[in-house]
């Protein structure tokens, strides 16, 4: 009996002879895609879930922090300052769990191991993974920014920029989700997971600046969340304009982190 091949067997083949091509894999992983989108508005409670965390701190700082001063000078009001954390916090929830739940699931369902006889490739399966994740962590950012616009008054003066923001943001949260999930199981994820988000958002310069630590606020800056939140503030007016260096960093963490959920989720296929 012989055993079924895989499209990574033929990878020999001549270009032309592949079964395979671009546009076929593109179809597949549409097809994915939609599939994890139909799974997560299928699921409303969860769907819903993933809203909450962010809408409710914009109207929790919104209502409460509106008139209070802020803390730099270059935000008008205290919420001014906190709102591009927010939506920097939200992105970095929402892709981190969203993900790595989403990564647990294909595991149980034994998804991952199918993965070996399909003809989807390894790239495929996690392009797909990834698109997903940020389409899915798209609707909450579009909600937590539109209703800061329509009744706190915020504004977005660079679309491309917040653009950059949002999907290097997405990149990095998701490869860290992937990772995670892929040597952890549905009940040590969530644990995990806080452990390294939670202390990323209070030292993140999110409620307060990172100069008011002095030298440790100098090394906090440079950490993903701290990047995204500095490119955040310079996107809604309330910060000085984005460095460089933290366009550089952005850019940087989401091609290390892409490349290093790459390698554990093949790393983890191949243990079986």
């Amino acid at each position: 009996m012989t055993a079924p091949t895989s499209r990574r067997d033929n990878a020999a083949a001549p270009p032309v002879g592949r079964r395979f091509l671009l546009s076929e894999w593109l179809v597949d992983v549409f097809r994915l895609v939609a599939l994890d989108l139909r799974q997560f508005f299928d699921n409303k409670l969860y769907s819903v879930s993933t809203f909450l965390t962010s809408v409710s701190m914009v109207l929790a700082f919104g209502a409460a922090t509106d008139e209070m001063a802020s803390p730099t000078r270059e935000a008008a009001t205290f919420f001014d300052f906190v709102f591009p954390g927010i939506l920097a916090s939200g992105v970095m929830f929402s892709c981190t769990y969203t993900v790595g739940y989403t990564i647990i699931v294909d595991r149980n369902r034994r998804t991952i191991e199918d993965l070996i006889l399909s003809p989807l490739s390894y790239s495929g399966f996690l392009v797909a993974r990834f698109t997903g994740v940020v389409c899915k962590c798209l609707f909450q950012f579009a909600a937590v920014l539109v209703l800061g616009i329509a009744v706190f008054d915020a504004t977005v003066e660079s679309v491309p920029l917040a653009a950059l923001a949002f999907v290097t943001g997405c990149l990095v949260f998701a490869g860290l989700g992937v990772v995670v999930a892929t040597f952890s199981t549905e009940i040590s994820f969530p644990a995990v997971v806080n452990i390294i988000v939670i202390p990323l958002m209070y030292f993140a310069g999110v409620f307060f600046p990172l100069g008011n630590l002095g030298w440790v606020g100098e090394v906090m800056e440079r950490l993903p969340l701290s990047v995204n939140v500095e490119l955040f503030r310079a996107t809604t007016g309330q910060g000085p304009s984005a460095s460089g260096e933290a366009l550089a960093l952005a850019v940087g963490y989401a091609v290390v982190a892409v490349v290093t959920a790459a390698y554990a989720f093949r790393r983890r296929i191949g243990r079986g």
